[in-house]
């Protein structure tokens, strides 16, 4: 499991009637098994993506408690999660 973070901004969808205001998390950098995992647990087919699928992906990619995750609302998390999904798979520049 890594252990580097990095910070990512979460806006509201204003097509989805978002109205939270823009926040930064940290999140943890993803080695390529991690990225696999997240990537799978997405595109399984069989597995339902309700509140909990959502709020596990930011548990397994963060340091938030519970206590810190109660405090966001549900379109927060969600853009939360899809934020992260997203950061993960952007396209990589190469050095």
């Amino acid at each position: 499991m890594s252990s580097t973070f990095k910070k990512i901004k979460i806006q509201a969808d204003k097509s989805k009637n978002q109205t939270f205001k823009t926040f930064e998390a940290e999140v943890r950098l993803l080695n390529l098994t991690e990225r696999a995992e997240l990537n799978d647990k997405i595109m399984d087919q069989t597995g339902k993506q309700n509140f909990s699928f959502w709020l596990q992906i930011i548990k397994d990619c963060t340091r938030y408690t519970d206590e810190e995750l109660n405090g966001y609302s549900l379109d927060e998390l969600v853009a939360f999660s899809s934020a992260i999904i997203e950061d993960v798979n952007k396209k990589k520049l190469k050095k």
